[in-house]
């Protein structure tokens, strides 16, 4: 038995090494495929001149979440899409006239015009090629790998690599002559504290913690976009003060009169607090899927911590519906409306996987295999956050019952090999594990 656990947990330290929550994983094989794209964007451009084009420039956008994002928007698919006849007042606009032009930041020389090169780690940006292109909408889902051991070194290059990359990114559009209308950046559920057991929102307090201070100074690496906002609206407020005509009418009444003039909009900036998103192709069952389906699937810890899920097509919807409405500003909790349990979720994914789920590794192994900070951080940290804000602006989620979703997800498609990409999991081999989405 001895032997059995040693071999259990010299797998488990293996296995760290599977999942990333890497969103920015830039893909330089796909060279080959750019000529294709290319002809086929060029012949959209041409069968669409009607049609509203939005210039897109997306971050990561060969990760888990960002290569599913710019297929969807790329492709106008919106077979998954469940707010397009949505009825609420609040200026939707989602309409499908609206056609997507898709253009990534990539750190290496761009092999065609819907490219730029970054290099966030350098605070580098082609700042020329920015300026020609003047993007519509910016989505920002790059993020260093959480994985690893948690140095001094490698906690500091987490912070720098989602601080700087930001402030890199926003600078820059700040800087333009026309910046985007709407500025998405990734940001973590994290932000609400490691040990979260009654329902938090967008409007609950900071809470503390490693992953917490990083979301909230990534978050503020934004703020080169709110000055220029700030900046915008003290102008034109002075503005307004300077030209307006105070007459008196013939009956002694005081007349205020303001000239009419087109007011720059500020940029709406959006930070998607992100749970565990679930797909099969990757992310948290990406790694999850093989030890469940040989048997080998359990509980870690109490199972009483809450993991904040939401289904890929959920994530992708929402963000499309975040750029679709203009009333939607500041932080976005990107979460199903029902957080499950570590427990829950063990036992609903062997149930549909048809497999036991008998085995449990405790919080002390953990710990040992892990360190404290890194285990209470991660695989025994409860999350219990709730969308509050995206179902007040009037979205609709598809996918809010877990058993049904997972039954979505491996019973009613081919089971295809799960993507080791960014998802923010990590499998010990016999236990269902959260790394949370920072």
């Amino acid at each position: 038995m001895k032997r059995f656990a040693a071999v259990l947990i010299g797998v488990s330290i293996t296995s760290l090494a599977i999942p990333n929550i890497n969103f920015n994983k830039e893909n330089n094989n796909n060279n080959s495929n750019n000529n294709n794209k290319n002809s086929n964007t060029i012949s959209r451009m041409n069968q669409n001149q009607n049609q509203n084009v939005k210039k897109v420039l997306v971050s990561g956008a060969s990760g888990f979440i960002g290569s599913a994002l710019t297929k969807t928007l790329a492709e106008g698919d919106d077979s998954n899409n469940n707010n397009n006849n949505n009825n609420n007042n609040n200026n939707n606009n989602n309409n499908n006239n609206t056609r997507y032009e898709i253009y990534k930041l990539v750190r290496k020389t761009p092999t065609s015009m819907y490219e730029i090169e970054w290099n966030p780690e350098k605070q580098f940006i082609d700042k020329e090629s920015l300026e020609s292109l003047q993007p519509d909408v910016v989505i920002h889902l790059a993020g260093e790998n959480i994985m690893g051991l948690w140095t001094e070194e490698k906690k500091r290059k987490i912070l720098e690599s989602r601080t700087k990359g930001t402030t890199t990114l926003c600078e820059a559009l700040s800087s333009i002559s026309k910046p985007p209308k709407v500025f998405i950046s990734a940001s973590g559920c994290t932000y609400y504290g490691n040990n979260v057991y009654e329902p938090v929102d967008e409007y609950t307090p900071k809470g503390s913690g490693f992953f917490s201070d990083v979301v909230e100074k990534w978050e503020q690496s934004c703020d080169p976009l709110r000055k220029r906002n700030q900046q915008i609206t003290n102008q034109q407020q002075q503005e307004i003060v300077n030209n307006t005509l105070t007459t008196t009418s013939s009956s002694g009444e005081v007349e205020v009169t303001q000239p009419s003039s087109t007011l720059i909009k500020p940029i709406r900036i959006v930070n998607l607090r992100i749970g565990l998103v679930m797909d099969k192709a990757g992310g948290l069952l990406g790694s999850m899927y093989y030890p469940f389906l040989f048997g080998l699937g359990g509980v870690i810890g109490s199972g009483k911590q809450y993991i904040p899920w939401i289904s890929l097509r959920d994530a992708i919807g929402a963000i499309k519906f975040i750029i679709e409405n203009d009333q939607v500003n500041g932080p976005i909790n990107l979460v199903s409306i029902n957080p499950a349990t570590n427990y829950e979720l063990t036992k609903t994914l062997g149930s549909v996987l048809n497999r036991p789920t008998f085995f449990w590794i405790p919080e002390t192994p953990l710990r040992f295999i892990l360190g404290k900070d890194m285990s209470d951080e991660t695989v025994l940290c409860s999350q219990r956050v709730l969308p509050r804000k995206l179902l007040d602006y009037g979205f609709r989620f598809q996918d809010t019952n877990l058993t049904e979703t997972l039954d979505r997800i491996f019973n009613n498609s081919n089971i295809t090999t799960p993507k080791n990409n960014d998802g923010g999991s990590l499998s010990l081999l016999t236990g269902t594990v959260f790394i949370p989405s920072i």
